[in-house]
């Protein structure tokens, strides 16, 4: 088993996935700084294959910048050059032209398709809801709330109240239609 790499300058990550639609790609989601202050970059990574000269690290396919650090990253489960992010600014980014062919052709637009914005600490965690509601995002924030995301309209769902602490993760049940479950410390 080989292993790969790739570095970033002056960035640290903080959340990495696989595409679901194309076995060689991955986003990465960083922060400078720890996530304390300055920008976030989401990179477009591709596995390369073991007989390439330069197998030893992973191509970068894209690179686009966050005026704040980014936290995590999930792609769409329905379109495959799509994915948001969660950002210390309270907003969440949905980002398009995120497949090989556009950024290959520097297609892959440098600002977000939309941006979500109404949290009001960090959004450290977010979920698509795939299986049951592919047009809904679910946000975890540091504002001790979490919100459902409708993709097409500007505004959240809901808002869930009920943590007293910050909170850092919160996951669909992949198995039960419209049940999540958030955790904080």
């Amino acid at each position: 088993m080989e292993t790969q790499t790739h570095t970033t300058t002056d960035r640290h990550g903080y959340s990495l996935r696989f595409s679901p639609f194309e076995s060689n790609h991955m986003l990465l989601a960083t922060s400078q700084l720890y996530g304390l202050a300055g920008g976030g970059s989401l990179f477009l990574l591709a596995q390369s294959s073991l007989d390439e000269v330069n197998s030893q690290n992973l191509t970068e396919l894209c690179r686009l910048e966050w005026s704040d650090g980014l936290f995590d990253v999930a792609w769409c489960p329905y379109a495959a050059d799509i994915a948001a992010t969660a950002s210390g600014d309270g907003s969440l980014q949905i980002w398009s032209g995120l497949d090989a062919e556009s950024a290959l052709t520097e297609q892959t637009p440098k600002q977000p398709l939309l941006c979500l914005q109404e949290h009001k600490n960090e959004i450290y965690s977010l979920d698509w809801g795939e299986k049951w509601n592919y047009h809904t995002l679910l946000s975890a924030s540091w504002d001790c709330t979490l919100k459902l995301w409708d993709c097409n309209r500007q505004n959240s769902i809901t808002t869930f109240v009920g943590h007293n602490d910050l909170i850092y993760c919160a996951k669909y049940s992949p198995l039960i239609a419209n049940l999540f479950a958030s955790v904080n410390p």
